[in-house]
């Protein structure tokens, strides 16, 4: 297990590791001019007393977009944002309950494009609050609460893979299996280049 020290040095360097999977995706997906929707979601690390796990959320049931999906908490940035930090912390706070002063975050990875038309900037986080965290999800938004062990997300061996076709490509984008859960999507593609960023990491440390 990573301690707090070596798991501080790669967050605060994983903004500097470009990824090949991920640059591929975004070149793609940006092939069509748009006005792109700015968004930011967040990385949240947390200790368990055991080990490092990552927080994510299942959305609700009653949303209208993404219904049910495993996703990073985070949402749209609004005029009052100073920067995508505050828009994922704002965020973070607003569907768990964890308030913004409870994260240590570090540089923001680079955005991810997606075919509905956002630009979602990731931004790793580690929590520094009271021990073990205690959410308390708006039901609005968030169904459940729940913990990814790091190290299967840092592991490219754990994901599978699917197909998504867009703008007349097929790309093959990423999945993860944790318990009952089906992580897909951005989400899973977020975690990806998260684990390739740490396999880099890993290589330049030799």
């Amino acid at each position: 297990m990573m301690t707090t020290s070596e798991l501080t040095r790669f967050l605060s360097l994983a903004a500097g590791s470009p990824v090949a999977r991920e640059t591929l995706r975004n070149r793609i997906l940006q092939e069509e001019a748009r006005q792109w929707r700015q968004a930011a979601v967040l990385l949240p690390v947390v200790h368990d007393g055991t080990q490092w796990q990552l927080l994510l959320t299942r959305r609700a049931d009653t949303l209208r977009h993404h219904t049910g999906q495993i996703a990073l908490p985070g949402g749209g940035r609004e005029a009052g944002d100073a920067d995508f930090t505050q828009t994922a912390l704002r965020e973070t706070c607003e569907e768990t309950g964890l308030p913004a002063d409870a994260w240590q975050t570090f540089p923001v990875l680079p955005p991810h494009y997606t075919p509905s038309g956002y630009e979602v900037h990731p931004v790793p986080a580690l929590y520094c609050g009271r021990n073990p965290p205690e959410p308390q999800p708006d039901s609005r938004e968030v169904a459940e609460v729940f913990y990814l062990p790091l190290t299967d997300a840092l592991n490219p061996a754990r994901y599978g893979e699917r197909l998504l076709e867009t703008k007349g490509h097929r790309i093959s984008t990423p999945t993860l299996s944790y318990r009952h859960y089906d992580i897909w999507g951005l989400t899973a593609i977020i975690l990806y280049g998260l684990a390739e960023r740490y396999q880099a990491h890993l290589r330049q440390a030799v």
